[in-house]
């Protein structure tokens, strides 16, 4: 059981993910030009963008669950000299 404390966090971590923008991995994969699961691989192997998977609760059956917060994404394609496509 989580505690009161605890539980203000997550919601709160939550709340800001909901409301930043972000890209889901099908996006962020348009966006260079690769295929989704090469970004999965990438990400499996801690190389990437640094992301937040989103708790199940509260959301849709196939809501996309892992995110890419913009901000990250361009400071990683900055210190990695990438070029998006779009």
């Amino acid at each position: 059981m989580l505690k009161k404390q605890s539980l203000h966090l997550l919601l709160m971590r939550i709340h800001l993910l909901m409301t930043e923008p972000y890209l889901t991995t099908d996006q962020l994969a348009a966006r260079w030009g690769l295929k989704p699961a090469a970004i999965k691989n990438q990400r499996a192997r801690g190389i990437g963008p640094r992301y937040y998977t989103i708790p199940r609760i509260g959301f849709p059956a196939r809501t996309p669950r892992v995110r890419y917060p913009l901000a990250q994404i361009l400071a990683f394609e900055e210190a990695n000299s990438i070029t998006p496509l779009t």
